[in-house]
């Protein structure tokens, strides 16, 4: 199973190209440990702007019967303001760093508009950019899943990925602050632990053997391996 979910393919040849990038930029000085951690802190925007643009693909050609626009304005809505307040915690966190370039957690624009000013984050930010639109277009519009999905149904599920992101985040963040030289040896396994949960989101697809496999192991007297099925396809979305 391990194989199938690593084995490079077209479809996440974009996680692939991404995180080994990432790692290029480490082993060449163009990017700091505390750059990556900052890439990956933003990627939470971009989640939520490629999953509005998953809604209005759907609304303008897929399975939603109505062109009710208004669920994408909900979804900035509710998305942002958990985005605000995720900020505003991760913001306290980086603002401990005794050298740290963030001193007020609230100051959220401010806060965003100095981390973009890095001169090291034009180079670092590109890559996530990349596998997001990478897996948009190979993904989400060549395999046509706008017609697989309503737009109701595509507004919570960045959750759970965003939910083991900042996971990630904070942990690697306690590592990256240390000043004993554990700070690129955290940003290097905060690139391979990323890439192995793309790897296996990315390797949950309907008709997959790891989807068949897993379902079929989940499996329980409240939920049949069709239905963890649907689960499974869904939150890994």
């Amino acid at each position: 199973m391990i194989k199938k979910i690593l084995y490079p393919t077209p479809q996440n040849a974009f996680i692939w190209l991404s995180s080994i990038y990432l790692l290029f930029l480490l082993y060449l000085g163009k990017a700091n440990a505390l750059t990556i951690l900052f890439a990956y802190f933003l990627e939470t925007i971009l989640i939520g702007i490629f999953n509005a643009l998953k809604m209005a693909t759907t609304i303008c050609f897929g399975k939603s019967k109505t062109k009710n626009v208004t669920l994408i304005l909900f979804f900035a809505v509710h998305y942002g303001f958990f985005v605000a307040i995720q900020s505003i915690f991760g913001f306290a966190l980086f603002s401990m760093g005794k050298s740290s370039i963030i001193k007020e957690p609230f100051n959220l624009i401010e806060n965003y508009t100095t981390i973009l000013q890095l001169e090291d984050i034009k180079y670092a930010l590109p890559a996530i950019i990349f596998a997001h639109l990478g897996k948009f277009i190979t993904d989400y519009i060549a395999q046509k899943k706008y017609l697989k999905f309503t737009t109701k149904e595509l507004m919570f599920k960045p959750y759970l990925r965003i939910f083991i992101q900042q996971f990630v985040v904070i942990i690697s963040f306690f590592f990256i602050f240390l000043d004993n030289g554990a700070g690129l040896i955290a940003a290097v396994l905060l690139i391979v632990f990323r890439l192995i949960v793309d790897l296996f989101f990315e390797s949950i697809k309907e008709n997959s053997a790891i989807l068949d496999s897993l379902s079929v192991k989940l499996a329980n007297e409240k939920a049949t391996a069709d239905e963890i099925k649907k689960q499974l396809i869904s939150y890994t979305e």
